[in-house]
């Protein structure tokens, strides 16, 4: 599959519908996949903690408005997520995702976990905040609610997250428990990303804002529309660069390189079994290789031939 990359609004639209609304325009515009927000309880969240309490109730986002958001999404042909923190909010949105984002902060917040996984759709797993025992864990439960349709995401709970903290060959070690890879990227710039998707991850989520300067906590280190843009194509250029897994010769070295094919020596007539003297070999090879003339002596052809031209594989009856 291509890369799945997610735009992260969180709390960047700063509590303004019209906001929320442009960026998941921008969103679209510039090719993400997704766009995500976070509905959380801020007084749940922190009940003792006046200071934080504060922080978080100012970046909220109105519960009442998760309809209205998916529907736009919708209507911009760009699905819509958003990472929950606790049962309530699960339950409002689980019927408005496509897909289930776990946050790194809940990643053992197992009540939540349950739920999530019992309504069989894909979980995103962030394991910032993790140990490999946590992701163990998470894995554990995973396979008592039987939801195969798990993507667990390297990260590392900094904003933005130094390169020397990126750890991405922790994707190395999630391979082994057969799920899909992905990567949520606190970094500044894109080479985190490219190089994870040479690892092998094809989800990605990275923080959005539509500038940087606006106020509020997450907007200094979230990613422009144009740098998103950016973003996105080269992660798309690690895919083309990785192209295949089949080693073949391509086209080219076929027209041009010093190999050679298989050729026919006579107008050879569509059900004729192929004798020695019936073909020849020269350059370049653009058909069958001579390596394997001894597979196709005596052969029957499926096809005219003319005098000539190149033997190909589907030229012969197995």
């Amino acid at each position: 599959m291509n890369s799945y990359i997610i735009a992260e609004i969180g709390s960047n639209f700063n509590q303004s519908k019209k906001l929320a609304f442009k960026m998941i325009k921008a969103a679209k515009k510039i090719g993400a996949n997704a766009i995500k927000f976070q509905l959380f309880n801020a007084k749940k969240m922190y009940p003792n903690d006046d200071k934080m309490y504060r922080l978080f109730k100012s970046i909220e986002l109105n519960p009442k408005w998760i309809k209205d958001l998916k529907n736009y999404s919708k209507k911009n042909k760009i699905d819509f997520l958003c990472s929950v923190f606790d049962l309530e909010s699960a339950r409002l949105v689980n019927k408005h995702v496509k897909y289930h984002k776990v946050a790194s902060s809940e990643a053992t917040n197992y009540g939540l976990l349950e739920y999530l996984l019992k309504t069989k759709k894909k979980i995103l797993f962030s394991t910032g905040m993790c140990d490999i025992k946590d992701v163990e864990n998470f894995i554990k439960l995973a396979k008592k609610y039987k939801n195969k349709n798990i993507v667990l995401m390297q990260c590392g709970s900094m904003y933005p997250i130094p390169y020397n903290h990126v750890n991405l060959n922790v994707l190395k070690t999630y391979r082994k428990y057969k799920f899909q890879l992905g990567f949520s990227d606190h970094t500044i710039g894109s080479e985190a990303a490219m190089c994870s998707r040479a690892i092998g991850a094809k989800y990605f989520e990275k923080h959005f804002t539509l500038n940087k300067k606006l106020k509020g906590p997450d907007h200094f280190f979230a990613t422009e529309p144009s740098e998103f843009k950016d973003y996105i194509k080269k992660i798309k250029l690690v895919e083309t660069l990785l192209g295949t897994s089949s080693k073949e010769m391509l086209p080219d070295e076929k027209k041009f390189g010093r190999r050679e094919g298989i050729y026919c020596s006579r107008n050879i007539k569509k059900g004729t079994i192929i004798k020695k003297n019936f073909i020849y070999i020269k350059r370049p090879a653009l058909g069958i290789r001579s390596r394997d003339i001894k597979n196709v002596i005596g052969k029957q052809i499926t096809t005219n031939k003319k005098k000539n031209s190149p033997v190909f594989e589907f030229d012969l009856k197995n």
